[in-house]
């Protein structure tokens, strides 16, 4: 192995990580943006089919994209504001209830009524005081989060506008054999964000339909709004789910007498979470993101490091996007396997299929296995892969992935 090479790498990806890490507020919205725009493509395809302005058609694209998210907010917004007429009442039923369960806890540790009331009033007015600062930091983060979503609805417009120019400048960079591969792996990248749109809001749907059911037995008040609310926070993987039940769930200590209703929440959420991670969500987006368990779990906590909750919400279709390319690599197709969710079942290639000298890593640093990017192994009979055509490209680049 050259350790001069292998230097040169880590150094390399090193400088690219901090790059990533330290300009975070600059790359956060472009990839928002280059993914959304890859979502929306077939939609823009639609248009383009109807109205010769590409302009124009990436314009309604975004504006049908802006009516459905403003008509999700619009719901939310009117029941939240609904639940906000009660805040009185839910504040001195949560406060009741702490009382009596402190209560009945302070007994048991030989602490009286009143010591634990008092305590109680005293954290309530501790953080009382400072409504002010609470006020100003969620306006402010609030001017952030509408300023990287006007940047990523900038991107995304123009990643549409210009997509043509941008994936033949792609394929200009490879070799003349190997566009025709390149073009497919461009397409199935395409693939994998669209299908990863539309199993998320499938995924979406299910749970929120699930949950909406569950809480409308259970007895809960504005039960869809906690179902469909913890659906949409389950796009953030693992915590999203968690959270989208804590709050029913503390809707429910204060708006109820009984404590069958809170625990028969956290029952509901607790199956619906086995459900969506063992059944839906494998089911649903396993066929588009072909990831294993262990590879979406180191996805989302490098992107919680990296870029905080939008790397947690972003984290899974990259990498699913960095697998194919992977895969498309043929000295690094063993990575492209570890990442997969076949492993378990693929895991004899690794001694079989991938047990060649030009699959070792130390080969690649040492120089004697070269990265062939876009290279497959062909048949003798097969026909040499052909150069992509000017013609060929834009007939792929406007027309949809089949």
């Amino acid at each position: 192995m050259r350790f001069d090479r292998l230097a040169y790498v880590l150094i390399c990806l090193c400088i690219v990580l901090y790059t990533l890490y330290a300009g975070s507020s600059f790359f956060i919205p472009i990839a928002f943006g280059l993914f959304f725009s890859l979502m929306l493509k077939p939609i823009c395809f639609r248009f383009e089919c109807h109205i010769p302005s590409r302009i124009a058609s990436v314009v309604l694209t975004l504006f049908t994209a802006g009516i459905i998210v403003l008509a999700v907010l619009f719901f939310f917004f009117n029941q939240i504001q609904e639940i906000l007429t009660e805040a009185d009442d839910i504040y001195s039923g949560l406060q009741e209830t702490f009382y009596e369960w402190a209560e009945y806890g302070g007994g048991r540790f030989g602490i009286s009524g009143e010591d634990v009331e008092a305590y109680i009033d005293e954290a309530i007015t501790s953080v009382s005081d400072r409504p002010l600062g609470i006020l100003s930091t969620g306006l402010s983060t609030s001017g952030v989060l509408l300023a990287n979503f006007s940047l990523v609805m900038i991107y995304t417009f123009f990643f549409l506008l210009y997509r043509r120019a941008m994936k033949n400048f792609v394929l200009g960079q490879l070799r003349d054999t190997d566009q025709s591969e390149g073009l497919e792996t461009l397409n199935e990248i395409q693939q994998v964000a669209k299908s990863y749109l539309g199993g998320m809001g499938l995924v979406m749907l299910i749970l929120g339909v699930l949950n909406s059911i569950g809480l409308f037995f259970i007895g809960i008040d504005y039960y869809l709004v906690w179902g469909f609310l913890a659906a949409i926070l389950a796009v953030v993987p693992y915590i999203g789910t968690v959270i989208g039940g804590l709050l029913p769930f503390v809707f429910a200590i204060a708006t109820t007498e009984s404590l069958w209703q809170p625990l028969a929440v956290v029952l509901l959420y607790a199956t619906v979470q086995f459900i969506e991670g063992n059944f839906i969500t494998p089911k649903v987006l396993g066929s588009s993101v072909k990831l294993n368990a262990l590879a979406a779990i180191m996805a989302v906590i490098l992107g919680s490091i990296f870029w905080g909750l939008p790397g947690v919400i972003i984290a899974i279709p990259l990498l699913a996007i960095v697998r194919i390319i992977l895969t498309h690599i043929e000295p690094l197709r063993p990575i492209a396997l570890l990442l997969s969710d076949d492993l378990y079942e693929q895991s004899g290639q690794f001694l079989d299929e991938y047990n060649d000298p030009k699959y070792r890593l130390s080969n690649i640093f040492s120089g004697k296995s070269s990265l062939s990017i876009f290279r497959r192994r062909r048949s003798a009979d097969s026909e040499p892969p052909k150069r992509v055509s000017k013609s060929n490209t834009q007939v792929i680049s406007d027309g949809e992935t089949k």
